[in-house]
């Protein structure tokens, strides 16, 4: 975790601490992540600051020069990045009635968080909201843009721009298999919640945000029947025809307000093309295998169709590792993979599903995972006692949040130079990422040196500001 000197959201903070105490007779560096924020109407130019460090004996002067570059990144992101919200905020001691104002507060800091790293937090949908209004005055103001904004303390991208994507609040009910084919009755009953939720929309205008429903997760996935491969044929045609009716549903109750079912698997999709019985073109709108599966020609195919394109977590050599012990490279290179594939989405299956008892040492969804840090992307700061410090309720950043925030912004920057200078763009990050996702073999194709990250950077934003490009 990154343990900011200010801490908290909506314009209250506290201060953490004011200095910082290293042992010198350790002889060990201590990092600081500094974050600058450089306002859309800030003008091209150069600019200096001097940093001053101070310890008991003596003090330095460090000059810093920021350049700013005749480019703006759009403050509607190009690109859906997602996570959810696994266990609400039991830990930031708000409790779980979502009804009440300190819920409705904690959900607000999360969401700015999340808008200032250029991505959308969603909360697991354990029930359908009441009728009672809280739904709507919670969410109104991320799907208005309102909660982006001065009133709200806020200060960062999009600002007063609602956000881009949007789950509807619905139960995600089908995980990893689903037992018996779906009740004609329950697939009817997606008309009914599409229905409800097309007025909602209308009746607040919220009409700049796409909005998708997750209601099945992973149930094709490769292991169910592994051994009978009759059985896994029938099941899987049972699945498929299953989803397909539920976006028929869907349709017929969302009618003018799109809203696509989310398909998440592990599966490539191009194994069941030549079978009319599984084949999910035509089914799926909004695809999203693991990176492992993400074949990019039959996404590029999906999307020239008008689909949506995602993809999610996996390893190497398809995409960069979302666990702690690896570079910042890693969960930078989802922004850049996107954008080189022209994929338009990434969904981070969970943002703060580590352990209850020990936030900070146990960053995992369970104790046994090797991937550290998987789950977890955000700590709760009303934990921060357990790290030394004063507890103050609110999400606290990863340096993977980070990276992958750096990513989607190196993405951002790629699309304005491809404006200007499409064949060197192309050439550019076909450089830094030759192959990945399922097209990608052996091992990670992309660069582990930082300084040609750094360059690559430097070079997009000269192409993307019309600039002459430096050798």
């Amino acid at each position: 975790a990154l343990i900011p000197q200010q801490q908290g959201c909506l314009g209250d903070n506290v201060t953490l601490f004011d200095t910082i105490e290293v042992d010198a007779t350790l002889r060990q560096n201590q990092s600081l992540w500094l974050d600058n924020y450089v306002p859309a109407e800030q003008p091209a130019g150069t600019y200096t600051q001097v940093i001053t460090l101070s310890t008991d004996e003596s003090t330095l002067q460090i000059p810093v020069t920021l350049k700013v570059y005749n480019a703006v990144l759009p403050q509607r992101p190009s690109i859906d990045a997602v996570g959810e919200i696994y266990r609400a905020y039991r830990l930031e001691g708000v409790g779980n009635n979502r009804e009440s104002t300190q819920w409705q507060r904690m959900s607000w800091c999360y969401q700015q968080l999340a808008h200032q790293h250029r991505m959308v937090f969603f909360e697991r949908t354990p029930d359908l909201p009441s009728d009672n209004g809280y739904y709507d005055r919670t969410y109104a103001p991320i799907l208005d843009g309102t909660l982006f904004s001065e009133r709200y303390g806020y200060q960062g991208t999009g600002a007063r721009t609602p956000v881009t994507i949007w789950r509807t609040p619905w139960p995600q009910q089908y995980d990893i298999q689903i037992d018996t084919a779906m009740p004609p009755e329950v697939k009817r009953r997606y008309q009914t919640l599409a229905q409800d939720w097309r007025s909602r929309v209308l009746k607040n205008q919220w009409f700049d945000t796409n909005y998708f429903a997750y209601v099945f997760d992973e149930v094709d996935g490769p292991s169910i029947f592994a051994d009978d491969p009759t059985r896994r044929y029938d099941y899987l045609t049972t699945v498929h025809n299953d989803m397909d009716e539920v976006q028929q549903s869907i349709d017929a109750g969302s009618a003018d307000i799109p809203i696509d079912l989310l398909w998440t698997s592990h599966s490539n999709p191009t194994q069941w093309t030549d079978d009319p019985a599984l084949d999910l073109r035509g089914k799926v709108r909004l695809w999203a295998p693991n990176a492992s599966a993400a074949d990019p020609d039959f996404l590029a195919q999906q999307a020239n169709k008008g689909d949506t394109t995602w993809f999610y977590h996996s390893g190497h050599p398809a995409i960069g590792a979302h666990s702690i012990n690896n570079s910042g490279i890693e969960m930078r290179t989802w922004g850049v993979t996107g954008a080189r594939y022209g994929i338009k989405g990434q969904f981070m299956w969970a943002v703060n599903l580590g352990s209850d008892d020990r936030p900070f040492a146990e960053p995992s969804y369970r104790p046994d995972d090797d991937r550290f840090g998987n789950g977890v992307m955000v700590y709760p700061g009303n934990q921060l006692h357990r790290a030394g410090f004063r507890p103050t309720p609110g999400p606290l950043p990863s340096m993977r949040l980070k990276a992958w925030r750096r990513g989607l912004q190196d993405a951002e920057l790629f699309l304005l130079a491809k404006k200007r200078n499409p064949k060197a763009a192309t050439t550019l990050i076909e450089s830094m990422i030759p192959v990945a996702l399922a097209d990608a073999t052996g091992s990670a194709a992309w660069s582990d040196n930082p300084a040609d990250w750094i360059t690559f950077q430097k070079t997009l934003l000269q192409l993307a500001a019309g600039t002459n490009v430096s050798p």
